[in-house]
This record gives structure tokens, sequence and C-alpha cells, in this order.
């Protein structure tokens, strides 16, 4: 447990998973205690501190203050709706000498002292230093409004502290130096630009065709009659996880408007922002086949509650949300409208409802099912009294919400797994004969039937104000961007803006623009300028764009993103940000084109009609592709000709855990909005080959602002039999030279290789030594290994690109010692440490002045080759000598260790290397932190070395990379860049600097 404290108070006591809030001391110092129990340990935790000054408090916080003002007020955030869980906020008022503060609260409503420890969960507490101690009041909580404090001095803190469940509206308090001065009043707050619109709500609404027959309960209960719930909705979703558009049941709810569903916001912990996963169907009463009498509608919005926070905090209050659907809904005999209940009704106990879905039938919660067709419980409300003591939901039950079931365990019934989002459906008390939707399911029991743990649904009628309110606000986005200008823009070219540009732009903002364009034209984008919040993921302040199929990218920070083309003729602009910084923002510039200028404009893609053709990453096969990159190739062939798309190379960002792919690419089966998505691919496994079922498919690749990789190559036809039809890649004037590899590489007898026994560090012959001499005499510098005999391979990091050749040589790892000098060397184009934490493509190339004879070279591995996770190498080379002390820090010695390969997967993990391994690399070791230890080499410099798969021969697979700084301490294994990812490289290489040797 953490416990933290000022001179003041003790702030608070923080353990689990969740992170703390930040925290700000009332003075000069803060105490911060760790203590721990003698059973199970966990991870930790690691915290900053930095010293500031008040007048930073509300920036760093998000709320409270600092003021030397006589005269002010004090509000608690999001006032005067409620405040939100897990603040600390810290206001510091301090008026002139001589003067007192005189504090007074004028509302004052937080959650209420607990029944049972007497304790307030949430509270105020004021704060004033007097010589030799602290005075403090409070701690003040419930609804009783405390009495006004005079301070003795001219200054005085606050502090408010709220937990992870709350629910009410906080406090306002004003203070002054004058008592007889009225006390200031708030301005009314500004009308919204939407509070004037009208909602056509439906004229007629909760009286279904069919009645419903109240006899059945959802566990182990009877199907509901066909259509006699007509406003029920089935959310269903299409997973990631399929390739294929296949979408699920995942949700219930309520159809209220002709454009609008009501639900639970938890159903959308996935998939929020991507609203070509979900579609909302109607009309259905059994899910295992397509009825007559359903309709399905796409989804143009999802609003979830702004004060909904779960997850990231286990608490479900605020569990509601609407969707916008893509179109309208005609009421009919089997689709029709449920009514909303009057404003903030609330139910009297026992008052019979009905819930509806098609959740589990089961009760188990381990492999939920979801039912076939639809079904019904009759629920009774149970006081809310009853369901906030601790032997039902005790301080997760809140008054916005309903909790409804039974008391006696041989009566109850429940809703389950996949109800969620589900009406639940009462007789209105005013209108007999109509249906009004009182709640939506949030969260039971789990296994659903539990004595004295209801199901508990979101009480719609405390929520009115924020469904009309969310509804009108769409109504005038529809229509404006929410920067300033129109958001549908129709002109020929243009120009849009981030809000008040080149002045800050707004927090907590969304401006929205679609540019459309006539049929047959594409938008070209260009962004004239660009400075936003910058962020890992750009998880803050945002710029997306999208056009009619995809994403096309999200760009923050100043880097200004390239040109953009859409690759139809709509194209979405979305600028986002969040509560904290801001910056100057952002101008771009859009014009209507041609689809002849899109490769010209991008740098990449464009339409296509032939009957094949190749597509590639920019800088292919030369260099890595670019970041911030959105290229678009369509292709459309003759009608009644199909596609087939075929990658050849593959070599994108692998996928990450956190963020999924980050650079990728999308197959789309047609040409159109709707188009079949046929898949998403990322890392370096080839996609298999794509076969479109019409004439029409578009190939996208994205790429983000961070780490980029050599890209990809491949090519589409009408024919599969008639390859040689395709255009080929254009050939390089050194593509013909033949490099006279050594005809018998490395062997050893079976003496030394069987087992491995048998080997010391004196047989590794081709493990070399490159020395230089920034002083004389020599020294050593790195550790190569011969491949050709005039050619070393080595990490690119050990060459200083300002170093003379004259100061290079090379020796050999044997007695007698011979060593060579050498007239070129050559780093990988794209190798960038340190000036980057980027070690990829750590690789060079040394030619030396005259052949090697006396040591046979080591063998290459084949093109892509990867070894399998457990395989067993020998890392040889040299590494600090343990000899002689700190004075003998920089002797080097020849070794060698057995260690065994690593998968990806486990080496990408956030406790060994994570985003700086790249699928370029190898990761060798021990998963065992002691044996890592054991068999750690500090300062080792050398290759990994394996054996051929296909002969008794040695492999170089791998040259020394990076690894820990002190791997005795840091327990992480060493990093190899992959030599068979760079098999083309080295060979290119070579060829390279012969044809230019000769032609000089």
């Amino acid at each position: 447990m953490i416990n933290v404290s000022d001179t003041s108070d003790a702030i608070g006591n923080y353990c689990g998973f969740l992170k703390p809030p930040v925290i700000i001391s009332t003075s000069n110092k803060l105490f911060v205690r760790f203590s721990t129990d003698n059973l199970r340990t966990e991870k930790g935790f690691e915290a900053k501190w930095e010293a500031v000054y008040p007048d930073d408090i509300s920036e760093i916080q998000s709320c409270g203050g600092s003021s030397n003002a006589e005269t002010g007020v004090i509000m608690t955030p999001n006032w005067p709706n409620n405040y939100g869980p897990n603040n600390v906020c810290v206001w510091v008022i301090e008026v002139p000498q001589g003067k007192k503060v005189h504090l007074t609260f004028t509302h004052f409503d937080l959650e209420d002292v607990d029944l049972f420890t007497r304790a307030c969960y949430d509270y105020v507490s004021t704060f004033e230093e007097r010589p030799g101690h602290t005075e403090t009041h409070g701690r003040f909580c419930g609804t009783t409004v405390p009495s006004t404090i005079i301070t003795q001095g001219n200054r005085i803190a606050l502090r408010f502290q709220s937990d992870l469940f709350t629910e009410a509206k906080g406090f306002r308090a004003y203070w002054t130096t004058d008592p007889l001065t009225p006390a200031p009043t708030d301005a009314p707050e500004p009308p919204n630009p939407w509070d004037d619109i009208q909602i056509e709500w439906p004229t007629k609404c909760g009286k279904p065709t069919y009645p419903p027959k109240i006899n059945t309960r959802i566990v182990n209960g009877e199907p509901a009659a066909p259509h006699t719930w007509p406003w029920q909705v089935s959310m269903q979703v299409w997973p990631s996880s399929r390739n294929e558009t296949i979408f699920f049941h995942t949700c219930g709810a309520t159809l209220i408007h002709k454009n609008w569903i009501l639900t639970a916001a938890h159903c959308f912990i996935n998939y929020a922002n991507e609203l070509y996963r979900w579609q909302m169907c109607l009309g259905k009463h059994n899910l295992t086949f397509v009825e007559p009498t359903e309709r399905c509608f796409k989804v143009l919005g999802i609003y979830r509650h702004e004060l909904f926070v779960y997850p990231e905090i286990p608490a479900l209050e605020f569990d509601i949300a609407l969707v916008k659907i893509d179109g309208e809904v005609v009421a009919s005999d089997v689709i029709d409208f449920a009514c909303l209940p009057p404003y903030d009704q609330v139910l009297d106990p026992n008052y019979r409802c009905h819930a509806t879905g098609w959740g589990d039938e089961t009760g188990n919660s381990a492999a939920p099912k979801v039912a076939e067709a639809l079904n019904q419980v009759v629920l009774p409300v149970i006081p809310y009294d009853t369901c906030k003591t601790p032997q039902y939901w005790w301080f997760q039950m809140k008054k916005s919400m309903i909790c409804a079931g039974y008391v006696l365990p041989d009566e109850l019934k429940s809703v389950c797994q996949g109800d969620s989002g589900g009406p639940l459906a009462c007789p209105s008390t005013s209108q007999p004969g109509t249906w009004e939707v009182h709640g939506i399911t949030s969260f039971g029991a789990i296994g659903c039937i539990m004595d004295k743990k209801p199901s508990v649904f979101t009480r719609t009628s405390a929520h009115l104000d924020w469904i009309d309110q969310t509804i009108k606000k769409d109504m005038y986005d529809t229509h404006s961007s929410g920067c300033g200008s129109a958001r549908n823009l129709y002109d020929k070219k243009g120009q849009l803006t981030s809000m008040r540009y080149p002045s800050s732009y707004n927090n907590d903002a969304t401006c929205l623009w679609n540019i459309l364009a006539e049929e047959g034209k594409v938008i070209h984008l260009h962004f004239n300028s660009f400075v936003l919040e910058g962020s890992t993921i750009c998880t803050n302040d945002k710029v997306v764009v999208s056009d009619e199929l995809s994403y096309l990218g999200t760009h923050c920070g100043t880097v200004l993103p390239p040109d953009l083309v859409s690759f139809s003729n709509i194209l979405t602009v979305r600028f986002q940000t969040n509560s904290r910084v801001v910056d100057e923002g952002f101008s771009a510039s859009w014009e209507i084109v041609s689809p002849d200028s899109i490769p010209s404009l991008a740098q990449c893609g464009g339409n296509f009609m032939a009957d094949n053709g190749v597509f590639m990453s920019t800088n292919w096969p030369d260099g890595n592709y670019p970041g911030s990159t959105a290229c678009t190739w369509r292709v459309a062939v003759e009608a009644g000709k199909k596609i087939h798309i075929v990658f050849t190379h593959f070599e994108l960002q692998q996928h990450s855990f956190i963020a999924g792919c980050q650079d990728y690419v999308e197959i789309f089966d047609g040409d159109r909005g709707g188009a079949i998505n046929l898949g998403q691919f990322c890392g370096n496994n080839i996609p298999g080959m794509f076969n479109t079922t019409g004439n029409t498919a578009v190939i996208k690749f994205v790429s983000n602002h961070e780490r980029h990789f050599k890209g990809f190559s491949g090519y589409w036809t009408t024919n599969l039999t008639d390859v040689s039809s395709l255009p080929l890649r254009p050939a390089k004037p050194w593509n013909d030279i033949i490099i006279e590899w050594p005809t018998n590489c490395d062997t050893m007898s079976s003496s030394k290789i069987n087992g491995f026994s048998g080997l010391h560090s004196s047989q590794w012959q081709f493990s070399v030594q490159s020395q230089t001499r920034p002083f004389l005499p020599f020294q050593h510098t790195c550790a190569g290994s011969l491949i050709h005999s005039e050619w070393l391979l080595l990490p690119a990091h050990c060459i200083d690109v300002n170093q003379k050749l004259d100061s290079w040589r090379v020796c050999l790892g044997h007695a007698p010692e011979k060593c060579f000098g050498t007239d070129t060397i050559i780093r990988h184009e794209n190798f960038a440490y340190p000036q980057t934490n980027d070690h990829s493509d750590d690789i060079a190339l040394m030619h030396l002045s005259e052949k090697v004879t006396e040591v046979q070279p080591v063998c290459l591995p084949a093109s892509k080759e990867f070894l399998l996770p457990g395989e067993l190498c020998y890392w040889a080379g040299w590494a600090a000598s343990n000899k002689g002390g700190a004075n003998f820090a920089n002797i080097k010695e020849k070794f060698q260790v057995p260690i065994p390969i690593l998968s990806y997967e486990t080496c990408s993990q956030p406790k060994y290397w994570w985003s700086e391994l790249t699928p370029s690399m190898i990761c060798a070791g021990f998963e065992s932190p002691e044996k890592l230890k054991s068999e750690c080499k500090n300062g080792a410099e050398g290759a990994l070395f394996c054996k051929s798969s296909t002969e008794e021969a040695w492999e170089i697979q791998g040259i020394a990379s990076f690894g820990p700084s002190d791997c005795a301490v840091v327990k992480k294994p060493p990093v190899f860049t992959r030599v068979s990812a760079y098999k083309e490289w080295i060979e290119d290489t070579i060829q390279k600097y012969t044809y230019e040797k000769n032609i000089s």
C-alpha cells in the first residue's frame, strides 16, 4: 500500500491496479510511504515528483487552483453536473497580509457518509497553517452545508477528494475578505447553439401491434412471442479476429426514434470508434437465420456518456449510450418505438417491469451461450434502500440506477450475458396500455442468478436531459464542422483550419469536415501548417483522415503530414482534442483533382485498369517506406473478370500488444463504401492470395509517424497462368555481377559439431577483430565475421563515419596474428542510431585491401530464414576482461557461450525489449533471470553462429547489436541483427561495389 500525506493531512491510501490521480500538496512538503505484507507481491509502482508553483495547480490537476484575489468562487469539477471519480483537487487562497479569509459554502452535495464505517469517501477539508500546528476543518461530506470558515491568518487551502464510486453534484463556495460584501453570483451559462432545435419524436410509441404474453423468464425460460417487443434491437459486431465480414449479436438495445437507438455504454468498450464494425438489426426474433421481417442498419455515430469511465475505473455509473443509425426507421407491425418515461420518474417498489434479450440461458459465466430466440422476464422493482445495503450491491448502487428482481431465493430470475443494453420496459403509470423504457440493462451477478444480487439497470428517466442534448447536438453538428465553418464542403478547392488558427485551439473539441467531389474525381489534401500536442500513438490531440472505404492516417505533434489523396470522391477530416495542452493548430488546403494525378501528388498509389500490374511501398526495395503515409491502389478491369492479388515481399512494423497494427495493408473486394474488407495485415508474414468477387479492388497502405521498415511488393492479375505478362522491376546495372562466394564455407569435423561438444573459443577463426588507431598504437574496436575472402560483416554502430580508412585494420583471431588493411566501409543507409533510439539496420560491410587465405569464411544463411525458438546457437566474439580490475576495463578477451533463440513474442514483451525489438532482429538468451545473469557478458561483441539445417557447416545468423548496459543488474537478453533479413542487401552492396570498381 502507498500512503500519501503532507503537513496538513493524510491525502490517501492507494493499492491495487488503478493509477492514483495527480496529487499536489498544500504546502512545500509531501510524504510517500510504501508498505507491504508478507504475502504475494506484484510489479510495484513508479511515480515522478516535481516542485511547482501554486499558479500551476489548475493546469496540472485540471481542477483546483491558486488565487491572491480578495473574493472568488470555488466549484467542484463539472459543476453543476456530477463530479467525476478519482479526483484530488487543491485550492490555495492567499489574501493580503492583515486580512482574513471568510469561506462560505452555498451548495453542498457529496456522497453520504458510509452507514457502517462512518467514513467520508468523497469529502472536502480546509487547512490553515498556524505556528506549531495546522488547523483543519472537515472532512465534510453528505448534503449538510458546512458553516462559514474564518481564518486567523491570510491563507487557507482546500482539498477535495473523490473515490472510484461517486455520484453527486459537488459543492460551490465563495471567499471574501469583507463579509458585508454581497455574495458573488455566477454568470448564467451561455445557451448552446443547438438548444432551440426541435426533436421530431414519434407521434405513436409503446403500443405493440402484438401485445406481449407475460409468462416466461430469461434464465431457463421460454421464448417471447414473436414481435411482441417491436422496439427490441440486436446490436451486432464484426470482430477484428475475423477477416471475413461476419456479424455476431453482442448486446441488446431499444428503438426510441426513427434515427436513434438507446443502449448501454459498456457495450462499446471495444470498437467504439470503428463504426463499420457495427450493425443494428430490428424486427428480429430468431438469431439463427435471416428473417423476412428484419431490417439491419449501418451506424453513423456512437455516443457514450462522457462520465462513463469503465473499465479504467470499476464503476458502471452513466452506463448509457445512443447510436445514430444510417437511415430512417418506418414503424410497422413488427418494428416500432418504445416511449421514454417522464422526467426523473422513480418507480414504486414491486412495480412489475419486463426485461427482454437474447442473453445466455444457461447461467454459465465461463461459457455463455446466446439464446436463439428472444426471451422475456418479469422483474419487480426493488427499493433503492434495499439494493444499497451491503448484502445487495452496496456502494455500486446509485440513485441513477434501478434494481429489479426477486428477494426470495426460490423466485430468483435475472438477466444475463448478451442482454446488456437491452430494455427494461414498464407499463406507463399515466397512459394505460403504453410501454416505457425505464431501464437499460447494465450489470448483475456473475453466473446471472445469485441470492441478493438482482439485476441493475441504468435509470432512463435520470438521463433524459443527456439524451435530449446529445441528439440536438448531433443535429447541429450534422451541418457545422465545429471549427467555425460548414461541415460539408462542395467547392472545387478550399481551406480548413482548427478553430481560432493561428491562435490556440480549444480543449475537449471535435471538428469534422466532409469534402465531397463529383463522381469520378478525387480529393487532394495538403497541410500548410501543423502544430498539435504530441503523443506516442496520437492518443491526445490529433487529426484523423479517412475516405469512403476506411482510415487514411492519424497525425499529431509538429511534423507536417505528407500530401494525401482520397481513392474516391469523398474525404473526411476529423480534429479531436483532449482536456490538457493546447497549441497553435493546423491549416490545410484541399482541391478536387483527376485520379490520374494520384501518383504525382501522393508519391504512391493510383488508378489502374490493366489486367495485370505491380504495386509496392514507397522506396521499395532500396530503402524503408516513409512515415505518415497513406497510399491507395484502385484496380478496375473489364466487367466479368476477377482480380487475383498476390504479395511477393512483406515487412511492416509488427503488431503491437497495445495499439494493434500501426503500419498496415488493407485489401477491399470492391471500390465503393461498404466494400468487403478482406483483411488488415502487418508484421512480416506474407499474406495469402486474394480473389475478388467482382471486377474492382482497392489496396490501401497506411503508416504512422514512428518506426518504418522495408515495406512490401506484389502484383495483381486476371490470369494466374500468365504471370510472365506482369511488368518487371527495372534491373540495376550491377544485377548481373556474379559474386565469387567460397565454394566450401566453414565446416568442422563431426567430433566438434556433434552436440556442440569440444568447441572452444579459438576455433571460431572466422570471428575477427577490427581495430582503429585514433592514437597509436591500434586498439580493439569491434568484432566482425569473415563472410568472403575480401569482405567482413560487422555492426554499423562500430563505424565512425568521420574516421579515415587508413586508421582501420582487421586482425585474424589466431596465432600468429595477421592483420589486413581496409579500403571501403559501407554502413546500411537506414541506420540512424544514436541520432534516434532505433537500433534497426545495425549492419555494415568492410572490404579488405587484400584477400584472406588463412581463414575459411563463415556461411551466410538463406534469405528471410527464421530460427525456431529454443534452437541452440553459439555467441562468439570478444567481451570485457574480468582480469586486472578497473585499470584494465578496456581489455577484451575472446569468449564463446551457448545460447538458445527466444521467440519474437517473448522478447517483445514490456519486461524485455518491447517496441525496441523489430522482426529484423534476433533475441537470444534464457527466460530465467538467474540463467540470464549467469550467462551475461558485459560489453560483449561478436556474432551468433548456428549449425546449418542442410549441411555440417556454421552460418552467421546474427550480429551482436545491443543489450542491457549492465546485464548482471538489468536481466534482459542480448539482441542481434538478423543476417537473413539482410541477405539481399549484402549481395546487392557487394555487386554494386564490384560494378563501380570495374567502371572506375
